[in-house]
């Protein structure tokens, strides 16, 4: 079912593209691939329409960079990780659905997240 084009935002990927300088003890998202991650999901987001109740941003760092690429998805604060470019498509359905998170993306417990 495709959303009403009058329907209020309801889904909000962030998307970590955060770059850690060279020799950093940390890895970051952008080392493993977030730019073209973040790119993956705006096209996603043209294909289906640019839907209102969609909505795709970068962020600095989310704070679980040992399995990035991170993608946290509002309201529902759902936490992914090791994120690619072929997840995109998955994503937009489950949430856009109701279907409920990905179960095989979600960060695994433990890992720190805001």
């Amino acid at each position: 079912m495709s959303p009403s084009p009058s329907e209020p935002r309801r889904v909000h990927f962030f998307v970590c593209v955060n770059e850690r300088p060279a020799g950093s003890a940390l890895p970051c998202c952008a080392a493993r691939g977030s730019a073209s991650l973040l790119a993956a999901f705006q096209a996603e987001h043209a294909r289906r329409g640019w839907p209102r109740v969609v909505k795709v941003s970068g962020s600095t760092c989310l704070t679980s960079c040992q399995c990035g690429p991170t993608v946290v998805v509002y309201p529902e604060g759902t936490w992914y990780g090791g994120v690619s470019d072929s997840d995109v498509s998955e994503l937009f359905d489950a949430h856009l659905s109701g279907a409920g998170p990905v179960s095989r993306l979600l960060l695994p417990p433990g890992v720190r997240v805001w």
